[in-house]
């Protein structure tokens, strides 16, 4: 039988140089693949350090007499506001120097925010904080610690829970002759049934803002609203001192440095 031998068969033209562009185009590709195997891993270090927040600068220590000038500032706009006494002026300056941060952070405060600043140290001196999620009972040793000047108290009976969901409570509060049932969901609520019954004595506690989650409050004899209303230094939150625009989703008056809405709880950004 005669052997036969078959031609090789030569690619076509086009197909050839379509296999050579991808031959060409595979190596193209690996190339970075093995670059990038080469390259040295970004030090764990290094990258903790990219992601490290920017730390705030100390605020810088205060000039000669600038914590003096700006203690006898806040201080004689508290007194202003018929707060306290001129005779306070050393005390007050006591609780400057505790401000957190020292009397540095106060100096530098007070020039950015002097109605924060001063606020703060008012809450911490005169007045109580009470935290967002409060207890009743310790609520009221604060406020009948106060009361206690002027020989009153006042007790809480019949709590219960008429919503945990929505921190709703009601209670029976009892102060000498008078009995009122209330409602409240926070300390603000509570708060302003003990100044309904505290009325009659010319008496209120005045919440302070705090620009936080918990509550300030300070008692007052005969508060002088118009003073009170007027300080740019003092901030405190009633429908007397609510002057400064509108609440965006209620509409009821709102103070300038307010944080929330009284009425409808709306915070501000």
């Amino acid at each position: 039988m005669p052997l036969r031998f078959w031609k090789k068969d030569k690619p076509e033209k086009g197909k050839e140089e379509k296999a050579d562009e991808k031959e060409a185009k595979e190596k193209t590709q690996a190339k970075p693949v093995r670059e990038e195997k080469g390259k040295a891993a970004e030090p764990e270090a290094k990258k903790a350090e990219a992601k490290k927040p920017e730390t705030k600068a100390p605020p810088r220590p205060p000039q000669p007499g600038e914590v003096e000038a700006a203690v006898n500032e806040a201080h004689a706009a508290i007194v202003e506001t018929g707060l306290t006494v001129t005779p306070t002026r050393n005390v007050f300056a006591k609780r400057v120097a505790a401000y957190p941060g020292g009397e540095a952070a106060f100096v530098a405060d007070f020039r950015s925010e002097p109605h924060r600043a001063v606020t703060r140290v008012l809450a911490d001196w005169l007045g109580f904080r009470v935290p967002e999620i409060f207890e009743p009972d310790k609520l009221l040793g604060d406020v009948n610690l106060r009361l206690s000047s002027f020989k009153l108290s006042v007790a809480l009976k019949d709590l219960t829970w008429l919503d945990k969901e929505l921190n709703l409570r009601k209670a029976k509060l009892v102060m000498g002759d008078q009995e009122k049932v209330v409602r409240f969901k926070d300390a603000r609520d509570l708060l302003k049934s003990v100044n309904e019954m505290l009325a009659p004595k010319k008496l209120a506690f005045l919440e302070l803002e705090t620009w936080a989650d918990d509550f300030g409050f300070l008692l007052v004899r005969e508060p002088r609203w118009d003073k009170i209303a007027a300080s740019r230094f003092v901030i405190v939150k009633a429908d007397q001192t609510a002057n400064g625009g509108e609440c965006g989703e209620c509409g009821a008056p709102v103070g300038k440095y307010w944080s929330d809405c009284l009425k409808c709880g709306a915070v501000f950004g």
